[in-house]
């Protein structure tokens, strides 16, 4: 495995490759994505094997979402196997690489849909590429179950074949909207300036729109907004710009990269204002290797998010991704892994609809009905369950909050999921 291989820092080097038991595994986890790539075709046929495809970035700029969810797939398909697979059925993950561009998704969805006959496709994607699968999982009527993607207005679009077991930029906003509030009563009438900061694509901005509004309601309007391109490496400009506006509280939306390449421009200029992220770029277990933890806990960086280590719920998970990679999961890594758990029910449902056989439409059926209880997830969420467009109205969102010097993250809000106390707005 070379450097290519894995993601770049902010300053441009390569980020550092697993070593050890990590190393190993994480060549493990690919051995066994390429082996399932070969093998779906042959095994589609075998009614004691379901194989489903699984559309993930491994390369381009957001490879780090497609590299999680090769980690978190691999255990996946281990507990699920130990839960006796979809009704005694083996279940096969084939990875597929979209690049994170769109015009590379409508393609695979194509190959997926026509030549392959694929009866579901997983989506572990950013909205933009995500967009682009659900228009072609519509034409070609296909079931697509997202577990990653944010954006709320792909669920706006009236389709059909579409659902999404994530949350929402709604949200996320209404987290956002609530912890904001709390942070603001703590100056007891004394007035907060708040800043947004966001990378522009559909998902950072379409999440800034619906905070936008729902602080606006609440009578917080923000002193600057300023964004920039996700494939930014250089924000000092942008942080610069926040900076001149002196605000109490930065609201930033944003993928690990650009959020790792802002934080060192933030210390640069000794900036230090009260960080609430948004997306898995701040919440991102490997923060306190990339940037100074101790300026991290002077940030009491925050992040709205859909999973977080210390939540008993998901302990099953998170043990075996320590124990196999030798680090605490991320986010991203929580998507496909719970997603995955989303599919077999699904699929596990329509098996006992249609006595045993399958078909799109009975899977599309499946994911209409379905009902998973929050607690059987990994998620901070009360259920699963899609309404009318797709949405998953049983998603809810929590906070996680840098302690410990930076070096532990910890749910923090709301306070019936919190484990500790949220650090004070000073």
């Amino acid at each position: 495995m070379n450097a290519q291989d894995f993601p770049r820092h902010a300053n441009g080097a390569a980020a550092v490759p697993p070593r050890g038991p990590a190393r190993g595994a994480l060549r493990r986890a690919l051995a066994s994505a390429l082996l399932l790539g070969a093998s779906m075709l042959s095994h589609a046929a075998d009614p004691a094997v379901l194989s489903i495809p699984v559309v993930t970035p491994l390369s381009g700029a957001t490879s780090v979402i497609g590299q999680d969810t090769l980690k978190s797939l691999d255990i996946a398909m281990r507990h699920i196997a130990e839960d006796g697979g979809v009704l005694g059925r083996k279940l096969e993950l084939k990875i597929v690489d979209t690049q994170g561009k769109p015009d590379v998704m409508r393609r695979e969805l194509e190959r997926l849909a026509r030549l392959e006959n694929a009866p579901l496709v997983l989506g572990c994607e950013v909205s933009a590429a995500t967009a682009a699968a659900a228009q072609f999982a519509e034409q070609f009527k296909v079931p697509y179950l997202n577990s990653a993607a944010a954006a709320a207005d792909i669920l706006e679009r009236g389709y059909s074949w579409y659902f999404s077991d994530q949350i929402t930029g709604d949200d996320e906003a209404r987290a956002v909207t609530s912890f904001v509030e709390h942070l603001v009563a703590q100056r007891a009438g004394k007035p907060v300036k708040f800043a947004f900061l966001f990378e522009d694509s559909p998902r950072g901005a379409g999440t800034i729109d619906a905070s936008r509004k729902l602080l606006k309601d609440k009578g917080l309007v923000p002193v600057i907004e300023v964004s920039y391109n996700r494939a930014e490496r250089n924000l000092l400009p942008q942080v610069k710009k926040v900076e001149q506006a002196a605000p109490d509280i930065v609201v930033w939306a944003g993928y690990t990269e650009d959020v790792v390449a802002g934080l060192k421009a933030m210390q640069q200029i000794a900036f230090t204002p009260y960080v609430v992220g948004i997306g898995g770029g701040p919440g991102d277990p490997r923060i306190p290797t990339l940037v100074d933890p101790a300026f991290v806990q002077k940030l009491r960086l925050s992040t709205v998010d859909y999973f977080n280590p210390d939540l008993a719920r998901a302990k099953r998970f998170t043990d075996a991704y320590q124990k196999q990679y030798g680090m605490m999961p991320s986010s991203y890594a929580s998507m496909c892994y719970r997603g995955a758990y989303t599919a077999r029910a699904a699929l596990e449902s329509a098996l006992k609809a249609k006595a045993g056989n399958l078909d799109r439409e009975s899977i599309r059926q499946a994911f209409r009905s379905l009902k998973i209880p929050g607690e059987a997830t990994i998620a901070p969420f009360r259920s699963i369950e899609f309404d009318a467009h797709g949405r998953n109205i049983g998603a809810q969102s929590l906070i996680a909050q840098w302690h410990d010097g930076g070096t532990k993250k910890v749910t923090v809000w709301p306070k019936d999921v919190a484990t500790r106390a949220p650090l004070p707005l000073q």
